[in-house]
């Protein structure tokens, strides 16, 4: 090979690796700027919603967005420190979607990451670096280990990650209370708390009392985090598996470790987002000290598109609606509430055109197998709006489980409460799969049903007919419909339609 041909290979592989060029690469890119525009449109819309219900309620509009630019302004920051966990729990949703996988367990992992951070904090003496980076490693090892679990159920045994991930936070967030509250908690104070962390476990400050080094480690992760999608094999495998894990798999790609390696780096994403912000704010773990970072960073994927530079943006945006909100509470007396109705209503509009596409092609398949097959799609049909009304009826009388506590059945009340709950996610999870047209739908009907059923039978111990006689109903019903599709129409092709 000659000189000037290697050279110029040379200028090809550092134009490659450029970040910067990357980025324009990127933003010249019709589909981002596509994206850019409707998630920008996206934000507009939600402003002026917001504006019509603050003028609905008395507010001054002009005097609250005013506060809410000026403080975002003005600190500057803050609206760095808010961003900096949104980024790594945005990040951590972001990749799993590249690996065709919903994370909506992050809230959990940010706690294990945080919990594992502070107790390296406080426990180990280490000279000041190495201690900052140990803690900060355990807890990232926390998360990561916390979303490789889901992410083995998903790949080895089929169970869903929206399931296993979100009830896993829950378990999260009452196992690190428990622990704050017994074995690990401070004693020396009242509040359900951790000793603080030695001073050579914390984190350097940047500007001010907020902004630290987790700002820093965050930016490298967005880094990294593209490199690995766009720049790596292992990224190319999980994006090969998001998109059609069968045809991955005929090209010997192995999805289930892509699918189990994308969930753990998920997790330790998000362990790290936790860890940063015990390490460089908080110094110590207390029970509920998180605000939702978790659950906000699924917004924030949402409205990045799941990009890498997409999270950074979006994360940015939201730290600046949370330090304008509470300039805005503070002068113009709007509450800070409002600010989570601005993302709510960012996230509806964003995801609308997709949710629109999504039931459209549904709505096409099951005329095509009205009009084919009428009495089987119906029932079909009637078993899916049974799932959804049983989701509905759940969680609407999630606290009906009250009566019964009054009645002196406390723990009657508890067990109801615990299996109204999984009931909804399961009835959510079976509309789901019943749309499209997956046979394991069926079967979660017949699971809620047997729940229901359960249910009545605690009501009537309770003493609470109500909960009895809906139960009854919403049990039978689903039951008998899950019979009828099995049973009667045992040639039912639920498998039409696949994931289209």
């Amino acid at each position: 090979m000659s000189e000037q041909s290697r050279e110029g290979r040379h200028e090809n592989e550092k134009a490659r690796f450029n970040p910067i060029n990357n980025i324009m690469r990127m933003v010249s890119d019709p589909s981002f700027q596509k994206t850019a525009i409707w998630s920008t449109g996206s934000i507009i819309l939600a402003l002026v919603v917001v504006s019509v219900l603050m003028m609905m309620t008395g507010y001054n509009v002009g005097l609250a967005f005013l506060t809410l630019l000026w403080g975002a302004i003005t600190q500057f920051d803050r609206v760095l420190f808010f961003a900096t966990p949104l980024i790594f729990t945005g990040l951590s949703v972001a990749l799993a979607f590249k690996c065709g996988l919903f994370n909506i367990g992050p809230e959990g992992q940010v706690y294990m990451g945080a919990i594992g951070a502070a107790i390296v904090g406080y426990l180990v003496s280490l000279p000041i670096v190495l201690h900052q980076f140990t803690a900060l490693l355990f807890g990232t090892f926390l998360g990561f280990l916390y979303g490789l679990l889901p992410g083995i159920l998903k790949a080895y045994r089929g169970t869903h990650e929206v399931v296993t991930t979100m009830m896993m936070s829950y378990s999260a967030i009452l196992f690190t209370a428990w622990l704050v509250t017994y074995p690990l908690k401070d004693t020396t104070q009242a509040l359900d708390r951790t000793p603080p962390i030695l001073v050579t476990a914390e984190l350097p400050k940047l500007i001010g009392s907020f902004l630290n080094f987790s700002l820093i480690l965050a930016i490298l992760a967005v880094i990294a985090v593209d490199y690995l999608i766009n720049k790596t094999v292992l990224g190319y495998e999980m994006r090969a598996v998001g998109q059609n894990p069968d045809a991955a798999e005929t090209a010997g790609i192995n999805p289930k470790k892509n699918i189990a390696l994308a969930l753990g780096i998920a997790g330790a994403l998000a362990g790290m987002g936790g860890s940063g912000e015990i390490l460089g704010y908080h110094h110590l773990f207390q029970d509920n000290w998180s605000v939702g970072l978790g659950w906000d960073g699924i917004t924030v994927a949402v409205l990045g598109n799941n990009n890498p530079w997409g999270v950074l943006a979006a994360a940015i945006f939201f730290g600046a609606l949370r330090a304008g909100g509470l300039q805005m509470q503070r002068i113009a007396g709007v509450p800070l509430e409002m600010v989570r109705v601005i993302q709510g209503l960012i996230v509806l509009f964003v995801a609308a055109p997709r949710a629109i596409d999504w039931l459209s092609k549904r709505g096409v398949d099951y005329a095509t197998w009205l009009k084919t097959d009428r009495v089987p799609a119906s029932v079909h049909l009637a078993t899916s709006f049974m799932a959804g009304a049983s989701a509905i009826v759940c969680l609407s009388v999630f606290g009906s489980y009250s009566a019964m506590i009054e009645a002196g059945i406390p723990g009657v009340g508890g067990i109801v409460a615990l299996l109204l709950f999984l009931t909804s996610l399961v009835s959510i999870y079976a509309l789901i799969e019943l749309l499209m047209r997956k046979p394991r739908g069926l079967r979660l009907v017949a699971f809620a049903a047997i729940v229901w059923l359960l249910v009545a039978a605690l009501g009537y111990i309770a003493g609470s007919m109500l909960i009895v006689w809906q139960s009854l109903v919403i049990g039978m019903v689903s039951f008998l419909l899950v019979v009828l599709v099995e049973r009667v129409f045992p040639e039912t092709p639920l498998d039409l339609g696949g994931d289209n």
